[in-house]
């Protein structure tokens, strides 16, 4: 399986059919359908059906299509730092980082790095906690801003030194809003909007002795805490967030934070693999380390 071949069906599939995609990369038609029919035989199952509106892809093409953009990201990221010259500090740095004020300390670091070394870029992938660790494992990104996870001995780390406190994200006419803190016990009969996977297990041994209660009150999840911000004032209920985050938003005026009670914090920390950094990210690294310290 060559790369010219899996960039040519990721055009395909792209672009919806073949013609089109031809025109894209400046192949001829017969050159591309036979590249294509070659790339099925070689996989032994069909990975188009043609139809009047184009080209649509098979349950097995869609598994080969999410394996070969993969492919072909890591195989441009390859080429990036390879081509890097030995003399000079330059190339793309790629993080992946959750939703936290902690990366205000990740970003002084990147602007640093940039004034010093003005070719070095900076590539941020947001998301969720449980997918990005999914894709720096799989070497996605350079660096990882890895929120309240535990432990991660298999990778070099620097803790940050902001904590975020975890709290409730309320609309300010609602009766938790006169609280100073919120127990467990404020939340049962309400409706809760939670990260993607639930109750995390720092939040399931705050909760305690009603967490299971808690969890049949569960109406919704959100990946970033800011697009939560609509359902909370929407009325669908209320939001496990970080102090900050919503609530420190110009357009969430009419939401207030309530931490929780015994209070609870979460750790950052930067990882990265344990293998030689590339240059750019040595120069990264030189600045996030004081101030980590």
């Amino acid at each position: 399986m060559e790369l010219r071949v899996l960039r040519y069906f990721a055009a395909v599939v792209d672009e919806g059919s073949i013609t089109d995609a031809a025109k894209v990369l400046h192949v001829t038609q017969p050159t591309l359908s036979r590249q294509l029919a070659q790339l099925e035989a070689e996989m032994g199952v069909p990975l188009f059906t043609r139809g009047r509106s184009g080209i649509e892809l098979t349950d097995r093409g869609a598994v080969l299509h999410r394996y070969a953009l993969d492919i072909l990201a890591l195989a441009e990221k390859a080429e990036e730092e390879v081509a890097m010259p030995e003399s000079s500090v330059s190339g793309t740095v790629h993080i992946g980082a959750g939703e936290t004020r902690a990366f205000a300390i990740v970003a002084t670091a990147c602007a640093r790095v940039h004034q010093r070394y003005p070719g070095v870029t900076f590539d941020v992938h947001d998301g969720t906690s449980a997918d990005l660790k999914e894709h720096f494992a799989r070497g996605f990104y350079d660096f990882l801003l890895d929120c309240n996870s535990g432990e991660n001995p298999e990778f070099n780390q620097l803790t940050l030194p902001l904590r975020d406190v975890w709290g409730i994200a309320v609309r300010s006419d609602d009766p938790l809003a006169a609280l100073d803190s919120v127990r467990a016990e404020d939340l049962l009969g309400r409706a809760l909007i939670v990260p993607p996977h639930g109750l995390s297990r720092t939040l399931r041994q705050w909760a305690g002795p009603v967490r299971t209660q808690l969890e049949r009150q569960i109406v919704g999840t959100h990946g970033l805490p800011l697009n939560s911000r609509y359902l909370v004032s929407a009325g669908l209920g209320v939001v496990f967030t970080y102090g900050g985050l919503i609530d420190g938003d110009s357009d969430a005026g009419n939401l207030r934070f309530c931490p929780l009670v015994p209070r609870v914090e979460a750790v950052h920390k930067v990882l990265w693999r344990k293998v030689m950094p590339t240059k750019p990210m040595q120069a990264l690294i030189e600045e996030l380390t004081p101030l980590c310290g």
